[in-house]
């Protein structure tokens, strides 16, 4: 007898992308370092992500910054950025 495996059905929706996921982070104003992004969604390739969304026209800002020895960027939307994204949502409701 020949059995085949298949993946269960559930009406759950698909994961969101990680790219998607560290959009919705700034958009929602906050900042994001790479721990950030591991802790929070286990992102360990944040540097790529946030290059992936620049490419995609998104204006990402960007910091170096030393805390307790360490060198690490934050990145995060300016105002005009998210202000901008708030009247294109709102338009399209």
């Amino acid at each position: 007898m020949t059995t085949t495996a298949t993946a269960p059905v559930t009406n759950e929706p698909a994961p969101k992308t990680q790219i998607e996921i560290i959009r919705a982070h700034l958009m929602t104003g906050a900042t994001i370092t790479t721990w950030d992004a591991y802790r929070l969604y286990q992102i360990t390739s944040l540097a790529q992500r946030i290059h992936n969304l620049r490419d995609t026209g998104l204006l990402i800002q960007s910091e170096m910054v030393n805390h307790n020895d360490k060198r690490f960027s934050v990145y995060w939307l300016d105002e005009q950025t998210l202000l901008e994204s708030e009247l294109s949502n709102s338009e399209v409701s």
